[in-house]
């Protein structure tokens, strides 16, 4: 009867007013008569409620939940993204070493295609990755991929939380030697630009004037620098810029170093 089937089996039970016993008062038989009043209206009132309503509303839950599962696995990383990741890989690793430089992972995170794509400008996206960085300015395949997946997960909520008992390096990788990552190359590059302003100062406060008057590296030295860029990042790591002006003259004196980053 709920799947609509059988119905007209139950109604000619219900209305039957001919083949039946009719009620006897005296005996006190209520006899078993239908009527088609009231037969007609109770089967269409349960076929309403049962099949159109209840039904329904069975296969609206599982079209929901089959829309959600659906939409769960449409936010991940499939294998087709993961094909399209080494496939963009072979135009800058035609030889398939498993490594590119340093200086191509911009643009190759540029021309890499949604979810994993990372738009230019990247370079601060790139340092707060934290990439390894092997021998000779050369970036791991695998590391790369690594940190695109969790920075998508991140972007979707669902951060992977690494733990201590992850071990460090590859060593199974032939000639994979990490040296630093981006963020460290950010902040060794940020603690030279330091030393350079302490030791052009040093050099302004301990030299004669015209002890190296007119030389290139007095020219140079002369230069005040300033704080092109302060930035807090993301993940809580602050990246300083420092930029050299083209003429001392009019300038303000030299600000003091900034503080060195977390």
């Amino acid at each position: 009867m709920s799947t609509s089937a059988g119905w007209d089996g139950v109604l000619d039970g219900i209305i039957n007013e001919e083949e039946c016993e009719l009620p006897d008062n005296e005996r006190g038989a209520p006899g078993n008569c239908g009527s088609a009043t009231i037969g007609i209206t109770y089967l269409l009132s349960y076929l309403v409620i049962s099949f159109l309503i209840v039904i329904n509303m069975y296969i609206a839950v599982i079209l929901e939940n089959y829309s959600q599962a659906t939409e769960d696995v449409q936010e991940g990383l499939t294998d087709d993204d993961y094909d399209m990741y080494y496939e963009i890989w072979q135009r800058f690793d035609p030889d398939g070493t498993q490594y590119i430089r340093y200086d191509q992972l911009s643009d190759f995170l540029d021309v890499l295609e949604p979810p994993l794509q990372i738009h230019k400008p990247n370079k601060y996206k790139i340092i707060s990755m934290d990439i390894p960085i092997c021998r000779g300015d050369m970036m791991f395949c695998v590391d790369i991929l690594d940190a695109l997946t969790k920075d998508f997960f991140a972007r979707k909520g669902n951060p992977i939380e690494e733990t201590g008992d992850l071990e460090v390096g590859r060593p199974d990788e032939a000639g994979y030697e990490p040296v630093s990552s981006t963020l460290w190359r950010q902040r060794e590059e940020y603690c030279a630009r330091l030393i350079q302003h302490a030791w052009r100062r040093h050099r302004r406060a301990h030299e004669p004037p015209d002890a190296v008057a007119g030389s290139p590296e007095a020219d140079a030295a002369a230069l005040p620098t300033s704080v092109v860029l302060d930035a807090v990042m993301p993940n809580g790591h602050r990246v300083v810029l420092h930029g050299a002006g083209a003429s001392a003259a009019g300038r303000p004196p030299d600000p003091a170093p900034p503080p060195a980053p977390v």
